[in-house]
């Protein structure tokens, strides 16, 4: 049967929502009254789904070199292996099912360097016989600088490679790009690359990126201020470039991966977001507008006005490096509305179970899918049409600037899995690709394929298409299409999507009001702050009314704000009066009021702190033959011990100050000092080998931020040791004994990273080799006691 309905097919399909007379006021009155008929109950279904059990399971697949552990009912497949590709990092598919990967040469320079010699390319694999695993790959694009992102969109392919998101086309049809030009320039590039990941493509039609790093940027943004900023920063903008903005600032100096709900909610994956703890280090966002998140660093966050304190980070992960995250949409997969995040440093792949907890989320973390191999750094994850997942395996060459991937094996080439449902049917035509794509149909919103619908959100996106919208069951995929037409008869169908008893279309709705800041939406906003109770909605409702910027919106958000609120809500109402900026109307004691005064008055200060010094990395002297034949037959003549280590005397050793003294300078636990890395989940991250070479040789991996710094004053002193502290115009050094001394900023001459670890070498001199062992395997093994709802992964 023909896929294509007639006008009054398309009419007697809509049911309960009858055909609508051809007058706005008529169509508006009857799509809204569509809405009002949307049951609750289907929500609140919703969020019971959200309220997980405990993971029934896990089992094993072998897929030589790896023995893979899933969790139960998935399966695991190879589906693109070297030559095809080498060393994938990031995927995106276009609309015809063709992948688009980037591809490492393996080069492992800074990324300056790189930039200066580019090496990487985009790949362009295809699946010809449509039996899920590719046997085609020709190369796209190369001669790219070091890739931190994959987007498709419009027909063009947008890599980022700091400084630059790069615009890629093919304008001749035989699938190379012979057009090059820079969409976006950051205008930074710091030695890890990591001032750029991205961009990612939001249900609102916006193109997102993260700056990490702390570089400077200068940017003129849409309210057409100019502004320097040294934080990290989720950035959007329109695919034109138009409406340049911020959603969020923090500490961290690499935010990563970025996911989005159906409704317009965001996910941030990344590193370095929350020191607090031990344990603590990397983990999951919800990226709420406006928000300020960790990690505490007031170098780079001091200019920036904050509510109140740091957002809480959704799921902690301890050092595990997450990168690619994606909330899979097709029901398929049995993870619609989960996150699904990759982790390079744990070698697995973590799922995000989430449920509703005031304005924002809880999250139950456990391991989805996690290799037994060192060498297997999971980089990216994707949705295919059919509801499986493809996951990037980049292989062993990286070692910039991470701490477990110490030596770089550019021979240890990756692949790319798919991960699906054992019994997942078959999907018939998942993309459409047998519709017509030029003559698309309203009703193609409401298909269970998320494939088509994307598609259709964009293909349908035209004036002449707003009457038969209104009809469209499909409320939120309905509302996204009308977002992406300008003018005032969509604004008009959208702002009456308001009042939907939908929750799921009320948030898309204010979301897109609030991006087109529609001051017409300003009464039944405020209608939403007295009348509604799910907090959800009234978080998004404070943010849109921030952003249209009406006065008269400011005593009703203020009457709304409670003590007792979620961090969430309480942000939002305090950006939203912070962004209108009339305060006089409002109490003065009123401790919003008071927090607002001081944004502002810090909004309108220029802070100028102190010029941070470049703290230069010095290229290690690479040892010669017989150092490397020493070092080896050292750890080999270790390791024959490991197998004998016994978990209790290394957990007796390590806490023993006067003769292993590691708790002196490390933490495990609620045990020890944070001087040294963390140990409270390194056996998760790092092999007994890693372990054993990290004691006996530790100049040989120096974990990130653990570099001993060196600083020459413009007087001649040296300073040396750990970076443990900095703010707007002093750094803070510790020494091994723990003293500490400031070093300000302006009396720096020079400093650099020493590639000499402030732990000292010799330790089997002070350990017996059955001593080494049992401290060895006590941090392999070692079960931490885990504070409950903290986050933490279960099944590890």
């Amino acid at each position: 049967m023909s896929r294509k309905k007639s006008k009054s097919a398309l009419r007697s399909s809509v049911a309960p929502f009858e055909w609508m007379p051809l007058w706005p006021e008529a169509r508006l009155f009857k799509f809204v009254s569509g809405l009002a008929k949307g049951r609750f109950a289907a929500f609140v279904a919703l969020c019971a789904s959200c309220v997980f059990s405990d993971i029934n399971g896990s089992e094993t697949v072998a897929i030589e070199p790896h023995t893979f552990t899933i969790q139960n009912g998935y399966e695991v497949v190879q589906v693109a292996t070297p030559p095809l590709v080498k060393r994938p990092m990031h995927m995106c598919f276009d609309n015809e099912g063709v992948l688009y990967v980037t591809d490492s040469s393996g080069n492992t320079d800074k990324a300056p360097i790189q930039l200066k010699d580019p090496q990487h390319r985009v790949l362009r694999l295809v699946d010809r016989d449509g039996d899920g695993v590719f046997d085609e790959s020709t190369v796209f694009a190369d001669t790219l600088p070091f890739p931190e992102g994959i987007l498709v969109h419009g027909g063009s392919v947008y890599v980022g490679a700091p400084p630059h998101i790069w615009k890629l086309r093919d304008t001749t049809g035989d699938h190379v790009a012979d057009e090059r030009s820079v969409w976006f320039d950051g205008g930074s590039i710091e030695n890890c690359g990591n001032d750029m990941h991205g961009p990612y493509y939001g249900a609102d039609g916006f193109f997102y990126w993260c700056k990490g790093a702390f570089a400077p940027q200068q940017h003129q943004l849409t309210n057409g201020r100019t502004r320097t900023t040294r934080a990290a920063h989720i950035y959007r903008a329109l695919p034109d470039g138009s409406q340049l903005e911020r959603v969020i600032t923090g500490g961290m100096n690499n935010p990563v991966g970025l996911a989005f709900s159906t409704t317009g909610d965001l996910f941030l994956s990344g590193t370095f977001f929350d020191l607090s703890a031990p344990g603590r280090r990397d983990g999951v966002l919800h990226a709420v507008y406006g928000g300020m998140y960790g990690r505490k660093n007031p170098r780079v966050l001091a200019p920036h006005p904050a509510t109140g304190a740091l957002l809480p980070v959704l799921s902690h992960l301890g050092p595990a490096a997450p990168s690619g995250i994606l909330m899979p949409q097709n029901t398929a997969s049995g993870l619609r509305g989960d996150l699904v995040c990759t982790e390079f440093n744990t070698r697995r792949l973590s799922r995000h179970q989430l449920s509703h907890a005031g304005s924002s989320f809880d999250s139950k973390v456990s391991t989805f899918l996690e290799s037994d191999l060192t060498d297997f750094h999971p980089t990216d994850v994707i949705e295919d049409a059919d509801g499986s997942l493809l996951v990037a395996d980049t292989g062993s060459w990286y070692k910039i600037c991470c701490p477990t991937s110490k030596i770089a094996k550019p021979d240890i080439l990756g692949a790319i899995y798919r991960v699906q449902k054992k019994d997942m049917a078959q999907a018939d035509d998942p993309r459409g690709l047998a519709f017509d794509w030029q003559n698309p149909e309203v009703e193609w919103l409401s298909d269970e394929r998320p494939a088509v619908v994307t598609r259709a959100v964009e293909c349908l996106a035209a004036k002449e298409n707003i009457e038969l919208l209104c009809l469209s069951p499909a409320r939120v995929s309905a509302i996204w299409t009308l977002h992406r037409i300008p003018g005032r008869y969509a604004r008009d169908v959208i702002r009456q999507c308001i009042k939907s008893s939908d929750p799921e279309v009320r948030v898309a709705a204010i979301q897109s009001v609030a991006l087109w800041r529609d001051k017409n939406a300003v009464n039944s906003l405020i209608d939403v702050l007295s009348k509604t109770e799910n907090p959800h909605v009234l978080r998004v409702a404070a943010m849109a009314l921030g952003r249209i910027g009406q006065a008269q919106a400011t005593v009703p958000l203020l009457e709304c704000y409670s003590a007792e609120m979620d961090p969430f809500l309480k942000h939002a109402l305090t950006y939203a009066i912070y962004e209108i900026g009339e305060l006089n109307s409002l109490p003065k004691q009123h401790p919003v009021t008071r927090r607002v005064q001081r944004m502002l008055k810090l909004d309108r200060t220029t802070i100028r702190s102190a010029k941070y010094p470049e703290i230069e990395f010095i290229k290690a002297d690479k040892p010669g033959p017989e150092a490397v034949a020493r070092q080896k037959k050292q750890l080999d003549r270790l390791a024959v011990f490991l197998p004998q280590g016994d978990a209790q005397r290394g957990e007796k050793l390590f806490h023993n100050r006067e003769k292993a003294k590691c708790v002196t300078c490390h933490l495990k636990g609620s045990a020890g000092v944070r001087l040294g890395p963390d140990l409270t989940r390194i056996g998760a991250i790092r092999s007994e080998r890693d372990l054993l070479e990290a004691i006996v040789l530790p100049s040989a991996s120096i974990a990130r931020y653990h570099e001993t710094v060196n600083v020459v004053t413009k007087d001649g002193k040296v300073v040396s040791g750990l970076l443990v502290k900095e703010n707007t115009n002093a750094m803070f050094l510790a020494s091994a004994e723990g003293a500490m001394q400031s070093v300000v900023y302006t009396d720096i001459e020079r400093a650099n990273y020493s590639n000499v670890s402030l732990m000292p070498e010799g330790y089997e001199k002070i350990l017996t080799p059955r001593e080494i062992a049992d401290i060895v395997v006590y941090l392999k093994r070692s079960d931490v006691l885990r504070p409950a709802g903290d986050g933490w992964p279960t099944g590890e």
